[in-house]
């Protein structure tokens, strides 16, 4: 039963381009079993998406007049950094789906509290409290100031929830109460999850160390995102030799393949694979050499001309968002450099671009820390497409003078810029949502 029960999450997962609009409520479903407990986890449809926006937000794809005529009002208003994307009723899917995220994690947490102890509950409390950590990484993403904001005195609140009780009026929290909650819930889920799961829909000790790589780069922490990316790479895990694969496949990069650690997807959005109007951004596609093999895999000329992508790991239209071995690689030499360990970073970011190069590759050299993240930044953009990474990248890189970067978009004969600073990098909280929470 429980194969069946995970074989229909995974096709759900792979297939469902539909969000949940519905208030949470712990009356929805409320587990009274290890079993039940584990089924609601493992709705992969649910838990294992992840934000469309930071996809959308960032650089990394080009729409021309055409393709943002045919986007939905919001859809255009989030694209073209508009000051004020939101009308007072918008719907904005993704606050909604991770906060349903969050109290499908909390219905479980309360009810395991009520079960035999043993190995299972033990993975079970790990599995929720990373899918919580998970929920909350991403709407501070999107709905919290990033580093790049932290001089400007904005004071952000969002819902913070830790039980399924409902109230009337939430508790807001700020960026800090909400970092506190998931550095615990990852301290906590690092010493309860296994370290192996039954399938890669789950997350395990590795996805947690994964995960916390992810978080503690984005606040800036890099020891602590070192000593985590450190134990992703000591764990296992092969990185895939990109000689061979096949760029003549629809889609060369194969599905669960070798650096996968944890399983999402970003959500559905039919744009991102269409063959005209949307292509990747000329900028990117420019910083690929000809010796590079990651520009042949991931990426497809359409007879009109326009380059898709298709290079998600989960080998084919839907993007991947989960965790995986390269992420940490990247995350270990940039840890590395920004701790001092100039010559470490560069051999651990060499150990991944000899997979990714033809044979006889000249190699890398650092010079110094600036060049050094130079090529590493340049090298996440090269590596991590579409994976829901470069708006929490940009967040954090245009604190650095070295690395600003401004954004600029065309429509309608007007200009569309998103500096460094601009406070365009923080969402506004759907007003209609308080009501939720």
């Amino acid at each position: 039963m429980k194969n069946y029960l995970m074989i229909g999450s995974l096709l759900l997962f792979a297939a469902c381009d539909t969000f949940l609009d519905v208030k949470p409520n712990k009356a929805i479903d409320t587990p009274d079993s290890l079993e039940s407990v584990e089924a609601l986890l493992d709705n992969a449809s649910t838990m294992n998406y992840n934000s469309t926006l930071s996809v959308v937000l960032g650089d990394e794809f080009y729409a021309d007049e055409t393709a943002i005529s045919s986007m939905e009002l919001l859809e255009q208003n989030f694209y073209l950094w508009t000051p004020r994307p939101l009308q007072p009723d918008e719907l904005v899917f993704d606050w909604r789906d991770r906060y349903n995220q969050i109290q499908i994690a909390n219905v479980c947490l309360e009810s395991l509290q009520g079960l035999p102890d043993g190995l299972k509950k033990n993975e079970l409390t790990g599995t929720a409290l990373f899918f919580r950590a998970h929920a909350y990484f991403s709407l501070s993403t999107l709905f919290l100031e990033g580093p790049n904001l932290e001089n400007t005195g904005l004071e952000l609140k969002i819902p913070i929830r830790k039980s399924t009780s409902m109230v009337l009026k939430p508790e807001l929290a700020t960026r800090q109460a909400i970092r506190d909650l998931i550095r615990e819930d990852l301290d906590q889920a690092v010493g309860l999850l296994p370290t192996n799961p039954s399938y890669l829909s789950r997350p395990s000790k590795q996805a947690a160390y994964a995960l916390m790589a992810r978080v503690f780069l984005d606040w800036e922490d890099y020891e602590t995102a070192k000593d985590a990316a450190g134990k992703v790479i000591e764990m296992g895990g092969e990185l895939m030799d990109f000689n061979e694969l096949d760029p003549s496949n629809t889609y060369p990069i194969p599905s669960f393949n070798s650096e996968i650690i944890w399983l999402a997807r970003i959500g559905g959005t039919s744009y991102f694979n269409s063959q005209s109007g949307f292509q990747m951004s000329p900028e990117l596609l420019g910083l690929y050499s000809e010796e590079d093999l990651r520009a042949s895999m991931f990426y497809v000329t359409r007879s009109s001309g326009f380059i898709n992508f298709r290079g998600s790991y989960l080998s084919g239209r839907p993007v991947f968002g989960g965790l995986s071995l390269n992420e940490a690689y990247l995350i270990y030499a940039e840890s590395l450099v920004r701790t001092g360990e100039l010559e470490e970073g560069e051999k651990m970011l060499s150990y991944l671009l000899e997979r990714r190069m033809v044979p006889g590759w000249e190699g890398i050299e650092f010079s110094n820390e600036t060049d050094a993240l130079g090529i590493i930044l340049k090298e996440r953009r090269k590596e991590l497409p579409f994976r829901g990474l470069r708006w929490s990248d940009l967040r954090r890189i245009n604190k650095d003078d070295r690395f600003q970067t401004i954004l600029v978009r065309e429509f309608e004969g007007t200009h569309y810029q998103l500096t460094p600073e601009s406070e365009k990098y923080v969402l506004p909280v759907p007003a209609r949502e308080l009501s939720f929470y």
